[in-house]
């Protein structure tokens, strides 16, 4: 039984992340990139929340833009990444916005990250 709560949480994991791609590609075709959003709240330090397929495409497009990625908050502390990794219970580095870049709990991450930093928390989702 677990089983299959497992691999429904993973497909529709999956479902969410095809719904967000579809968002994020049509940003870009018409003119509106995620970048955009950044630059017009001068939003010039981010750090991401959670590294996935997802906040992988999101670092690259905003080091792209010029817009710095100062880490990836994480439990995983094995990670292999061109940026730092922390976890919750460490000092996170001074950003002016954290991008939660997961599905799975994000309101409590949310409500977490707001009690450590005084910035602006929003999901992947609340960007596109």
């Amino acid at each position: 039984m677990n089983e299959m709560i497992d691999l429904k949480q993973r497909i529709d994991l999956l479902r969410y992340n095809k719904q967000l791609l579809f968002r994020w590609i049509r940003r870009i075709q018409v003119g509106n990139p995620i970048d955009t959003f950044f630059r017009e709240n001068r939003l010039e330090h981010a750090a991401l929340y959670y590294w996935n397929e997802m906040s992988e495409l999101l670092y690259y497009e905003l080091k792209k833009a010029g817009i710095c990625v100062a880490g990836v908050i994480d439990e995983r502390k094995d990670l292999k990444l061109p940026l730092p990794v922390y976890s919750k219970a460490e000092e996170l580095p001074d950003v002016d916005a954290i991008v939660i870049c997961t599905a799975l709990d994000s309101a409590k991450i949310e409500e977490e990250l707001r009690k450590q930093k005084n910035c602006l928390i929003f999901t992947l989702d609340d960007l596109l």
